[in-house]
């Protein structure tokens, strides 16, 4: 990663980055001193997503209908959903199907 500037802003970008887009517009890579002496204003930082949210969010962007069996007893356990005494996956898939259209509703 190098930073660089136009001399208004200040990124940090990886080096082909720079050397394929940034050189062109005229960004210059920053010394470690001059990079020290200007301030950036720093983002907020976006709250990092669990293991459990970001399989929830992929695994709701397919159908129902492609889900693996490991995958409706994980969705069911993350969103403690109880599928005990189904028989197979089909009928665990309906018992999520209803939960969601009623959070949907909600």
């Amino acid at each position: 990663m190098v930073k660089i500037t136009n001399g208004v802003n200040v990124f940090e970008v990886t080096r082909g980055a720079f050397d394929g887009i940034y050189s062109r517009q005229g960004y210059t890579i920053m010394n470690e001193k001059a990079a020290k002496d200007v301030k950036t204003p720093e983002a907020p930082k976006a709250p990092e997503k669990t293991e459990d949210e970001i399989f929830v969010e992929e695994i709701l962007e397919k159908p129902i209908s492609q889900w693996n069996k490991d995958e409706v007893k994980r969705f069911a356990g993350i969103k403690e959903i109880d599928i005990t005494g189904t028989k197979n996956a089909n009928e665990a898939k309906e018992i999520i199907k209803s939960f969601l259209e009623a959070q949907e509703q909600e």
